[in-house]
């Protein structure tokens, strides 16, 4: 009985050697996962930081956007009115005047209409 002890007994040492082997190999392959999603995670934060700088730039430049937008709505709002303002005043001018009343010949208009188009190519050129 006692050399079937000492044989189960080896046999337990050595199942146990076998086992913590297992374990060890196992503990190494978690320690080696542990320290890639580490690696992964630092990556991750400054793709992050930088994601959160490039979004932090675009609110600043939306917000310029919309401030210049709303400024040249302001612009256009007020030459708007101005043309408004001084269509009125032409009209009430030349509502008691014959000759503002009455239609401009056809062959003076043509004539404006190319000095007009004369004068807008030359000052501003068009691009191809």
């Amino acid at each position: 009985m006692s050399g079937w002890l000492a044989k189960l007994s080896g046999a337990g040492m050595l199942l146990l050697l076998v086992v913590s082997i297992c374990l060890g190999g196992y503990s190494s392959l978690l320690s080696h996962r542990l320290e890639l999603a580490r690696k992964l995670m630092d990556e991750q934060e400054k793709a992050l930081a930088q994601q959160s700088g490039l979004i932090a730039t675009m609110q600043e430049q939306d917000a310029r956007n919309r401030m210049l937008v709303a400024e040249q709505q302001k612009k256009n709002q007020q030459l708007r009115q101005q043309g408004e303002t001084y269509q009125r005043k032409l009209r009430d001018a030349l509502k008691s005047d014959k000759c503002g009343n009455s239609p401009m010949p056809a062959a003076v208009i043509d004539l404006l209409q190319q000095n007009a188009g004369a004068s807008t190519k030359a000052n501003h050129p068009v691009a191809p």
